[in-house]
């Protein structure tokens, strides 16, 4: 079973300094968000994958992504369901539901549904390549420096940890109950859902555990009695961070600017638009294919600064 979640595999991305990772998701997510044209918004994920392959944790990141593209699904169908907008009108049903009106499935809707999901893909990648390559302690000591009220930032971090740790917890005594003879994956509904209640029960019982457990190691340190807090491991920005944080943070300026300008968006109703673009736009998106993936070429320069 591959492990979602954190795990130091010593590439390139795992060496960049955290607050370079969070201003690199921050810019994709930035840039999904006010961008709706599909060519921007499909160039915004593709310029994730490099990201991804420089992580060494494709498979990790893949099983991420079959969540998201049943997501997406789920996107594109309710859209269609639900949106009646759109000239082009590709089935209409024989009748009527009160206050909806006659259901029809249009091309605008669908091709919104889409445009949507592709938005979606790019922020589950970005922030799984966030997941998968800052360590949880790292994560909670950047919020901090951040400015963020510390209890809400704990919340967070433990919320981070439960899915991974919760995953392994399942794997082990589903292992057990196997080599006790239980069988979990044959006979009737009935003996698979008894089967697996073998396993249900057991991993509540060691989830409500660890609670009691984490919740002892916080009073037995004082948790709350300060307000400020030392840590055992300080985060700190050397000069060639400051440079790489300088970088990461053009793409924002890039959004910033798209938004002045007026680029980036399109029409999907009444009549879905053309998507052909002006020679300005060619020349936004040849920058965003050279600056969202530019945290792989720090990557490789930090790594060589290190060895020197």
């Amino acid at each position: 079973m591959i492990k979602l979640g954190y795990r130091d595999n010593g590439s390139i991305i795992h060496r960049l300094n955290p607050f370079c990772k969070l201003t690199w998701v921050l810019s994709v997510f930035v840039l999904s968000i006010i961008v709706y044209n599909p060519l921007f918004l499909a160039l915004v994920f593709i310029s994730t994958l490099p990201v991804v392959v420089a992580s060494k944790l494709a498979r990790e990141w893949a099983s991420f992504m079959k969540l998201a593209l049943l997501l997406c699904l789920l996107v594109i169908i309710v859209n269609v369901l639900v949106s009646n907008e759109g000239e082009h009108i590709l089935v209409e049903a024989p009748f009527s539901i009160p206050v909806i009106g006659i259901p029809v499935i249009t091309l605008e809707a669908i091709f919104f549904g889409f445009a949507m999901s592709i938005k979606l893909l790019a922020i589950m990648s970005a922030f799984t390549v966030l997941t998968l390559t800052i360590h949880p302690d790292d994560m909670m000591q950047s919020m901090i420096k951040l400015r963020l009220p510390y209890k809400s930032v704990l919340v967070t971090s433990l919320s981070t940890r439960f899915i991974p740790t919760l995953t392994g917890d399942l794997e082990r005594i589903t292992d057990a109950q196997r080599s006790r003879g239980v069988e979990l994956d044959s006979g009737g509904l009935f003996k698979r859902v008894r089967g697996y209640m073998t396993v249900l029960i057991p991993l509540l019982s060691n989830s409500l555990d660890r609670t009691v457990q984490v919740a002892e190691a916080m009073e037995s340190r004082a948790f709350g009695s300060k307000s400020k807090r030392t840590f055992y491991k300080g985060i700190t920005l050397s000069g060639f961070d400051l440079a790489a944080l300088f970088i990461s943070f053009l793409p924002i300026a890039l959004a910033v600017y798209m938004v002045i300008g007026g680029y980036g968006d399109y029409e999907y109703y009444p009549t879905v638009s053309g998507l052909s673009l002006a020679l300005s736009e060619w020349t936004i998106l040849s920058v965003v294919v050279t600056t969202l993936p530019s945290i792989v070429l720090l990557g490789f320069l930090k790594r060589r600064i290190d060895l020197d």
